[in-house]
């Protein structure tokens, strides 16, 4: 295989890995409880409560959007100064590129003040 083809497809692949990954990891985790929750009704008639509860305990707190929105907002930051520091390569300003994670995260900001929560529990 040539160079040209290579580089894009390892670079467009460790992507799709990146994002796969974490969903991966939960639907696993999710699954051993579940055989967990599973493997205690058949021996003792019954679930631990404290396994129904790792299932259905929410672990995203009422700050979540906020702790993403500034992490993607600091994210935008780092890549606009990038941008600012290397200067224009080809004509294509690289600061640019900081705007998709800069408007997600202003987005999340946002949400976080403006969107009503429930309260956890």
């Amino acid at each position: 295989m040539q160079v040209e083809i290579i580089v894009p497809l390892i670079v467009f692949a460790s992507i799709v890995i990146i994002v796969a990954l974490p969903f991966y990891f939960r639907h696993r985790n999710r699954r051993v409880i579940y055989d967990a929750i599973k493997t205690s009704v058949e021996k003792t008639g019954e679930a631990d409560p404290k396994l129904i509860a790792a299932i259905t305990h929410d672990t995203v707190g009422p700050n979540a959007d906020l702790r993403r929105g500034i992490l993607l907002l600091a994210f935008a930051a780092a890549l606009f100064l990038i941008g600012m520091l290397g200067g224009d390569v080809d004509g294509f300003a690289f600061w640019t590129v900081a705007l998709i994670p800069g408007l997600i995260g202003a987005a999340y900001v946002a949400l976080h003040f403006f969107a009503p929560r429930e309260p956890t529990v």
